[in-house]
């Protein structure tokens, strides 16, 4: 990874964490909302044998956020 791309990410990991990355209505928590809804856009939309409930659908997409924000910002953070 080039030094600006790890400043980069430095930069936002450290607002996250200074805004209370725990806190729902924060800069993490408005990460973790907007890729926790593109998760259950394509799990909606997903043509599989497998149907899943919106409330399935839902928890699926915060859990996938909460592990994409852990290992890429080393934040958690929760619904």
């Amino acid at each position: 990874m080039t030094d600006k791309v790890q400043e980069a990410f430095a930069v936002l990991k450290q607002a996250m964490i200074d805004d209370g990355a725990a806190e729902q209505g924060g800069y993490a928590h408005s990460w973790h909302c907007n890729i926790a809804m593109m998760c259950y856009d394509a799990i909606k939309d997903n043509k599989s044998d497998l149907p899943l409930t919106s409330f399935e659908a839902r928890e699926i997409g915060n859990d996938a956020a909460s592990r994409f924000m852990k290992l890429c910002f080393d934040v958690d953070t929760e619904a």
